[in-house]
C-alpha cells in the first residue's frame, strides 16, 4: 500500500500512512513501557538520556541535579547540549533530545506536538559590572538600560524577543550576540556592556557573589517568564528521563527554600 505522496512542496504521509503510524508509535511506547516494568524490578537504570537546557536553567540547577544522578545511577549515559529554545523545541521534535529546558510566556502557544510542564515563574534582572559608568538605581528605569551597550544570546535564544517586550522598543544598542554565556558575563565584568538573566539564575552566580556583577531590578518590570520542560506528546518516557525530572523538580524545590 501506498504510504507516502511526493510533491514538488516535499512528501507526506497518505491517510492510511498516517494510520499506520500512529499504531506504530503505540506499539513502540508498549514495548517502552514493558521493557520499563522489567527493569524497575531490579532498580538498576540502563541506557541513555539526552537532554538540552536553556543556559539560565543549566547554569542554576544542572551540576546538582547531575551529581545527584549519576550518583543514584551510573549506568546511565547522560548527553547535555546547551542552546536556545527555539532550537531545543525543534531537537525534540526530532527526538535529537529525550527532555528540553525552556522558557515560555504566559499564554503562549507552543507547538502543539509538544508538551510543556511548568517548574518555576522568573523575569529578567539587569546586570552591571562594578567598573561600569552605568548609573546605578534600584529598580534601573528603562530609559537609561535601552541607552547602553548591551550583550545579548543568539536569536534562537529568544532573549532579544524578550527585551523588546521589556523595554518596550525595537531599538536598543546590542554590541554583542553570542551563545556563550561566559563570555557575557566577562563583559559585563569589565563594565564593556549590561546583561540581562533571570532572577532565579544570576543570584547565586560567582560573579554576583564576588560583587564583579550587580543585579538590579527594572523599573516598571511587567515581562512574566515560565521556565518547564517539554516532551514529545504521545512518546513514552523512559524511566530514567522519569528520574531525571523527579530530581530536577527536587533541587529546584531546595534551591527556592534555601533563597
Amino acid at each position: 500500500m501506498k504510504l507516502f505522496e511526493r510533491s514538488r512542496s516535499g512528501v507526506k504521509l497518505t491517510k492510511i500512512g498516517g494510520s499506520l503510524l500512529n499504531k506504530a508509535q503505540s506499539i513502540l511506547n508498549l514495548i517502552q513501557d514493558i521493557y520499563d516494568e522489567a527493569q524497575a524490578e531490579t532498580d538498576i537504570l540502563n541506557g541513555s538520556l539526552k537532554i538540552a537546557s536553556i543556559p539560565s536553567m543549566s547554569n542554576a540547577f544542572l551540576s546538582d541535579v547531575l551529581s545527584i544522578y549519576k550518583k543514584k545511577h551510573p549506568n546511565v549515559r547522560i548527553e547535555v547540549n546547551e542552546d536556545g529554545s527555539k532550537q531545543i523545541m525543534q531537537d525534540v521534535i526530532t527526538k535529537r533530545v529525550d527532555i528540553g529546558l525552556i522558557s515560555s510566556q504566559p499564554g503562549e502557544q507552543l507547538d502543539n506536538r509538544v508538551e510543556f510542564r511548568h517548574l518555576l515563574t522568573g523575569t529578567y534582572m539587569v546586570c552591571i559590572g562594578k567598573n561600569s559608568t552605568v548609573p546605578l538605581y534600584n529598580p534601573m528605569p528603562v530609559e537609561i538600560i535601552a541607552q547602553e551597550p548591551i550583550v545579548t544570546f543568539k536569536e534562537n535564544f529568544r532573549q532579544h524577543e524578550y527585551l523588546k517586550k521589556l523595554l518596550n522598543t525595537d531599538h536598543f544598542n546590542i554590541m554583542l550576540t553570542t551563545g556563550q554565556t561566559e563570555t557575557t558575563k566577562k563583559l559585563i565584568t569589565e563594565g564593556v556592556a549590561i546583561g540581562f538573566y533571570p532572577d532565579f539564575s544570576i543570584m547565586n552566580n560567582a560573579y554576583v557573589q564576588s560583587g564583579d556583577i550587580i543585579p538590579l531590578e527594572i523599573k516598571n518590570n511587567d515581562l512574566i517568564l515560565l521556565f518547564g520542560w517539554i516532551r514529545l506528546k504521545n512518546h513514552n518516557m523512559s524511566k530514567a528521563s522519569i528520574e531525571f525530572i523527579n530530581i530536577l523538580k527536587m533541587a529546584i524545590q531546595n534551591q527556592m527554600f534555601s533563597q
